[in-house]
């Protein structure tokens, strides 16, 4: 799936537009893929009585014991914070994952999390990745759900199976999802994408960052 292009007009350094990433180290030894998160949070189905999280109480870290084959590993995973962004949001995301953010001159901003994937040299941008894009705060709903069904045809993304429950609408296929939803009147769409050999292992990771996902404002999850 090709990466949808758009004129950038300002490409600025995640320190400098409240996006931080934790840097801490992780036992690597023998590990060569990124590891899918285990969550500490378990998810509420009673959406009404979830309660605010603190996230100033939030680990900078964490460390999770998984086993792959028969194998254990150790992994650390790393606060990623972008509570500076309007709206903010904080997540955990695996410390070897690669993230920058785009401000694009029609008010909309990308921000990009995705694997280290460097073959001759060169960092490849369409391996796998999670695009989170907040659409420009002008936008109704009509016009977010067809921007994102252009984005969904596109990408050859037509089924229609339900995979978050929040979503005002959503599609997937082999190569990823793409999902609108919408936070205090701003919409958003999140991309996830992976190749065929690596979807059984980033697609929990993708997914796995996406339930990690808090809103600053409110506290709550997606």
């Amino acid at each position: 799936m090709k990466k949808f292009l758009i004129p950038i007009f300002l490409i600025v350094a995640l320190f400098l537009n409240g996006c931080n990433v934790n840097n801490i180290k992780t036992n690597k030894e023998s590990l060569e893929s990124i590891i899918p998160l285990v969550s500490r949070t378990k998810e509420n189905p009673n959406e009404g009585n979830i309660k605010k999280i603190n996230v100033s109480q939030l680990p900078e870290d964490k460390e999770e014991s998984v086993t792959i084959e028969g194998v254990d590993y150790k992994v650390s995973y790393t606060l990623f914070d972008c509570s500076k962004l309007s709206p903010g949001f904080i997540t955990y995301i695996p410390e070897n994952m690669k993230t920058s953010i785009n401000n694009f001159g029609d008010g909309s901003t990308t921000v990009r999390i995705e694997t280290s994937k460097i073959i001759n040299g060169q960092f490849l941008h369409d391996y796998d990745y999670i695009e989170i894009t907040f659409l420009p705060r002008n936008v109704d709903k009509s016009y977010a759900i067809e921007k994102v069904k252009g984005l969904a045809n596109k990408y050859k993304l037509k089924e229609e199976q339900k995979i978050f429950n929040w979503a005002i609408f959503q599609r997937n296929g082999v190569y990823g999802v793409i999902v609108l939803g919408e936070h205090e009147g701003r919409y958003f769409y999140i991309i996830i994408h992976s190749i065929l050999e690596s979807s059984d292992m980033f697609n929990p990771i993708a997914k796995n960052v996406i339930k990690e996902f808090i809103w600053v404002d409110t506290g709550t999850r997606l």
